[in-house]
């Protein structure tokens, strides 16, 4: 278990990662849209998993948005690697949820494609 960090680390991470599973279902049949990257943060948590936060902007239903969304990291090294690969303004796609276009999420998996 060392090998992949404390108990808690791996735990938390296991957990935020089974959530984040939930919202990819969840929200696969939201609109998707273009968002220009603004801007990403790495939390640095004592105890648990270390997220990257990032943060867009984007056009809704409703007009211009920001918006975020957390990844969450087995380590904070993978993180701020992962991070990096987000220059600003960088385009994306993320999920707009139709009903509440202030709720999105961001996934790797809908760049691809």
């Amino acid at each position: 278990m060392a090998a992949f960090g404390s108990a808690d680390r791996v735990l938390m991470y296991l957990v935020k990662s089974a959530v984040r599973a939930f919202y990819y279902f969840k929200s696969s049949d939201w609109v998707r849209t273009r968002a220009l990257v603004t801007g990403h943060t790495v939390s640095d948590l004592c105890l648990g998993a270390p997220d990257l936060k990032l943060f867009y902007k984007y056009d809704s239903s409703e007009g211009p948005a920001k918006g975020s969304d957390l990844i969450p990291f087995q380590s904070r090294p993978h993180a701020k690697y992962y991070a990096e690969s987000f220059p600003h303004n960088l385009p994306r796609i993320i999920r707009v949820n139709p009903k509440n276009p202030q709720k999105t999420h961001f996934f790797e998996r809908d760049q691809k494609g």
